[in-house]
């Protein structure tokens, strides 16, 4: 007999006399069960499940500290339930009810008699008669037995060296809902999601347990009763584990995916159908026509009219910026994206990274991509970006997820990288207590700023194997534009640089290496006549950070990294002229005519 503590209060539990089962069971309920009803609010009366109850870690402790409930544990191997009956009485519980059966998920089943096994659930008492007479209705079915590990059991028979076959009278899960549950605590190795499938109806306020296969988010969240306030960790690995909180945002457990859309006729057909391919009724679309002179949106209203999960808005002509911005507005989705018309998104990447983003809680999670041309004979070629070759990709530390395989990356890392803020999805409520939106006034290179400041704010991101966001390749792109627009890409990083000083980042060492890289690639495509006075700008601005910036974010960051070969004689000029004014914060508040496009389209027309 060994006291245990939980939930504040301390319990005499017989252990099983394994252990294996003693220390698992006992590792769920400090790690798992305690901190998750620490954090949420039980009504005073209810009924509780115990799927997989072992000889009582769970189901005695919370019967004691919550009286008001009835608890149903179910335990089929008959050594754990003859413990867990010691302990049940040891205790001195009335609120507990100990059942020696297995949790199956098939309700149809032509030797049992459903109506028969509802009418013993309802006559169910703490006899052995009822328990027997309750037995005696159900199917036997083969269970595979850990001989090592004993405790762990799942479902079926394991052709395998370390388990043994026993069969146990089994219920299947739909009949429970004659109990009326609003709790379930579960531990059914390979079961979970086949179970809690079978209960997608039931009104469960709160899941918890374990679990040893994927358990896709839809059972806990798409058109589910109950609260479902679940927490469901992987074994295994710590970045995966089912959950969900109470909303008291009132947005729809949902994503919205937002396309800005402005004379996309051409592609924004492919763009939708790559959204909604793979995807259920939890992925929306929002197409923001942007002012557009074509028929595009009549294009999407007569394909989509008749689909709920695709609506179109329409606004006056404000840019891709402001378009994101509205379509945003308008989402009452717990979860947002943001997509170019004019690119494919690859199978499955929207309602994978749902997935993802509720089995990680992560603030943004993003899947691969991939670059997609035309191949000049009416289809298109798909080829790999950048990251395929990355060493740090490739070496990332893979976990299972689902079918595919899910990693970290360092936020640092894709700052550096090129803006790909539409293979992400974004918790709604990071965006918006972060006041991370689009700059309006900018015309382009808005998405590397929305990407540096959503990295800034996290360390990791969660990131999808297996799936890709389509890049597509051709003439008419902005970035492929080598015009005054690239300019943007100077006022971008001073509207970084000033929230930053603002808000008191204690880095700006990333940021600054992702400037290098973006002046680098600009001043390589621009057209000749823009190249002089962009140096000049990008060097000007350089200079200001410096002199409003800790030196240490520059100690790895030599003016050598930048390719133009004047530049470093222009940023030696532009300091001399100002080595005898002191550093300050201010010097992120000046710009010149560089750094504003209006002035220097005006510039250059001489107007």
């Amino acid at each position: 007999m060994t006291e245990v503590s939980a939930f504040g209060q301390t319990f005499d539990l017989q252990s099983p006399g394994i252990d294996f089962l003693w220390n698992d069971s006992l590792w769920r309920l400090k790690n798992i069960y305690e901190p998750t009803l620490a954090t949420q609010t039980l009504a005073e009366t209810g009924v509780a499940l115990d799927i997989g109850a072992g000889f009582g870690a769970f189901a005695v402790p919370f019967a004691a500290t919550f009286p008001g409930w009835k608890v149903y544990c179910f335990e089929p191997d008959p050594h754990s339930f003859a413990v867990l009956c010691e302990n049940i009485a040891r205790n001195h519980l009335t609120n507990v009810m100990a059942l020696p059966f297995a949790i199956g998920f098939e309700a149809q089943d032509p030797a049992v008699d459903p109506a028969a096994v509802r009418r013993a659930l309802a006559d169910l008492h703490q006899t052995d008669a009822a328990i027997d007479k309750l037995r005696d209705l159900l199917p036997m079915r083969d269970h595979s037995r850990h001989r090592f590990h004993v405790g762990y059991m799942h479902r079926g028979a394991t052709p395998a060296d370390d388990f043994e076959v026993s069969a146990y009278p089994t219920l299947a899960a739909a009949y429970l809902s004659d109990l009326s549950p609003r709790f379930l605590k579960i531990v059914a190795p390979q079961a979970e999601a086949a179970i809690l499938s079978d209960m997608k109806g039931f009104a469960l306020d709160h899941i918890v347990g374990e679990s040893w296969g994927h358990v896709p988010a839809h059972l806990v969240y798409d058109d589910c009763a109950g609260l479902r306030q679940t927490v469901l960790p992987l074994v295994g690995p710590p970045l995966v584990n089912l959950r969900r909180s109470q909303d008291l945002s009132g947005r729809e457990q949902r994503l919205d995916v937002v396309v800005a859309m402005y004379n996309s006729r051409g592609f924004i057909l492919d763009c939708i159908a790559g959204i909604l391919n793979g995807s259920g009724s939890e992925v929306h679309v929002i197409v923001v026509d942007d002012g557009s002179t074509d028929d595009a949106k009549a294009l999407v209203e007569a394909t989509y009219g008749h689909d709920p999960r695709v609506r179109v808005l329409r606004k006056p002509n404000g840019g891709c910026a402001s378009a994101r911005n509205y379509g945003r507005m308008h989402s009452q989705a717990s979860h947002i994206a943001f997509v170019d018309a004019d690119d494919i998104p690859g199978r499955d990447l929207y309602s994978g990274l749902l997935d993802l983003a509720r089995h990680t809680g992560a603030e943004l999670v993003q899947g691969g991509f991939e670059m997609v041309f035309d191949d000049g004979a009416g289809g298109l070629r798909v080829e790999p970006s950048y990251e395929s070759d990355d060493e740090m990709v490739r070496n990332a530390k893979r976990h299972h997820f689902g079918a595919r395989t899910c990693h970290l990356l360092p936020s640092d890392f894709l700052m550096k990288g090129q803006p790909t803020i539409w293979r992400r999805i974004y918790r709604r409520d990071f965006l918006e207590n972060r006041k991370i939106w689009f700059p309006e006034h900018i015309r382009a290179f808005d998405d590397q700023i929305f990407q540096v400041l959503t990295l800034q704010a996290v360390n990791n991101v969660p990131v999808l194997d297996g799936v890709a966001y389509g890049y597509r390749q051709h003439p008419g792109q902005d970035i492929r534009q080598g015009d005054e627009r690239n300019f943007y890409s100077l006022e971008m990083f001073r509207l970084v640089l000033k929230r930053g000083l603002a808000e008191g980042w204690e880095r700006f060492d990333t940021v600054l290496a992702s400037y290098i890289n973006t002046v680098n690639w600009i001043s390589a495509k621009l057209r000749p006549d823009l190249y002089a006075p962009f140096v000049k700008g990008a060097a000007e601005l350089w200079v200001y950070a410096r002199k409003s910036v800790d030196e240490e974010a520059f100690s790895e960051l030599p003016v050598s990294l930048f390719h133009p070969p004047e530049f470093a004689a222009l940023v030696g000029g532009f300091e001399e002229k100002l080595k005898r004014f002191p550093n300050s914060y201010a010097w992120t508040y000046l710009d010149s005519f560089e750094m504003q496009v209006p002035m220097m389209k005006s510039l250059r027309s001489g107007t």
